[in-house]
Parts: structure tokens; C-alpha cells; sequence
């Protein structure tokens, strides 16, 4: 199942977008939008798996959005103007929809990303979060078994995460969309597209920023008021 957002200022494309979302099994829509930035507000929350974007629109361009996304996210171009042909393909986008578009088009791209998908999570490196409360995950040409308890925060470094204990960095080949959805979310809060930190570990923190021993780590507007209510949750 892929996980998709649609982005697209023309009502009426949406709708039918999302139409022919809803008749394709292995596509689950998150959320459509007509405004883009909130659209864009919502693929840094969800981290979809697939994004059917449009290239001409208002306040901000398709081809900026499909720039500023993390580089594993599979993206659909749907638009009417032919000459957003070439920058769509220097993006590595999986397909090229020019509207008008009928279903038999729109399911032939959705394969095309179905089999990216696939083979790209052939291609993932296994990470389990065991019983006893350790992460296990290959690095260095070796399993390490890290206690869940050392982790003060994790970043985001290209096709890599950095794992920061006190004593030592980690550097495994997996993404932070990967390594998000093994954390148990209670002990583990996303506050940024390139940060996840452990909350017993936050010595003091503001709307913009918290403080990890000494290393400050901004939050990103988009994931504000998802961790202040968590922090607010944990009485801290």
C-alpha cells in the first residue's frame, strides 16, 4: 500500500484524482489540496510514500515542492502544460501525466511508481526494534544492537540517518521515514524534517528549538503543534 498526497489548484482535476485513487487498491490518498502550501505543510507532516503533483500553480511552483521533498518520495506529475516535460524528468519523477488524462493513463503511471516502490523497499535495509527494548540495524559490515535508552537524537544525513548516543555516532543506510515508523512514538517525537529526538532527553525546549545535552535542534513549523501537544502530554 502506498501512502499518497495529491496537490493540484484546479478543483475539478482533484477531484478526479481522487476518484481514480479510490479505484486503485494499492493507493491509499492521505489528503488532497488545492492550496499548495498547505499541501506541502502536510507531505513534510505525513512523509507520503507518492505525491501526484501539479507543475503551474499560485504562491508556489510544482517543480519547488518536488525540489524540497526527501528524495526517496515517488512523484506523479499531472499538468497541462507540455513544457514542464523536461524539468519534471532532471527530478527523476516516475511519470508524466499531461491533462487530459483518462483512468487506463493515470493506472499506468501508478504502476510505474508501484514497482519503484516495491523494489525500493527489496532494497531497504531490515531495522527491528527488539523485546528487550534495543534497535537492531546493519552498519559497518555488522548487526549492532543499540538499547533504545543510549539514543539522545537521530538526523537526517542524504540516504543515511545519524544515530547520536553520548559515546558514539551510528550511521546505518536507511531513511527517517524508515527508522520513524520502528520508534514507539511515545518515547520518540519527530520535530523536523531532518530530526527525531528521544523525549526523556530534552533538557529544555521552546516552540523553535530544544536543547539536547548541549547541541540545539530546531523544530520545523510544520511539526510545531504536534510537539508541543506531546510535550504538554507528558507534563514536562
Amino acid at each position: 500500500m502506498m501512502k499518497c498526497i495529491a496537490i493540484d489548484d484546479e478543483p475539478l482535476a482533484l477531484k478526479l484524482l481522487t476518484h481514480y485513487c479510490k479505484r486503485i487498491p494499492f493507493i491509499q490518498l492521505l489528503g488532497a489540496y488545492t492550496d499548495p502550501l498547505e499541501g506541502l505543510s502536510s507531505v513534510r507532516a505525513e512523509q507520503p510514500d507518492l505525491i501526484f503533483l501539479d507543475m503551474h500553480m499560485p504562491d508556489i511552483s510544482g517543480i519547488h515542492i518536488a525540489q524540497t521533498v526527501a528524495k526517496n518520495t515517488l512523484i506523479i506529475i499531472t499538468t497541462a502544460h507540455k513544457e514542464y516535460a523536461v524539468e519534471g524528468f532532471e527530478l527523476d519523477v516516475v511519470d508524466y501525466l499531461l491533462k487530459p488524462f483518462d483512468f487506463e493513463r493515470f493506472l499506468k503511471a501508478c504502476n510505474k511508481a508501484e514497482q519503484r516502490f516495491q523494489a525500493s523497499a527489496k532494497n531497504s535495509v531490515p531495522t527491528v526494534i527488539a523485546a528487550d527494548g534495543t534497535i537492531v540495524f546493519k552498519y559497518d559490515y555488522q548487526t549492532v544492537r543499540l538499547p533504545l535508552h543510549t539514543i539522545l537524537y537521530i538526523e537526517a544525513c542524504n540516504n543515511y540517518i545519524k544515530i547520536i548516543t553520548p559515546d558514539k555516532m551510528y550511521m546505518p543506510t536507511m531513511t527517517m521515514k524508515t527508522i520513524c515508523k520502528q520508534l514507539p512514538k511515545d518515547r520518540f517525537f519527530r520535530i523536523h524534517k531532518s530530526f527525531i529526538v528521544a523525549a526523556n532527553k530534552i533538557k529544555s525546549f521552546k516552540s523553535e528549538q530544544v536543547m539536547i545535552e548541549n547541541k540545539p535542534i530546531p523544530v520545523g513549523r510544520s511539526y510545531r503543534k504536534n510537539f508541543l501537544e506531546q510535550m504538554e502530554n507528558l507534563k514536562i
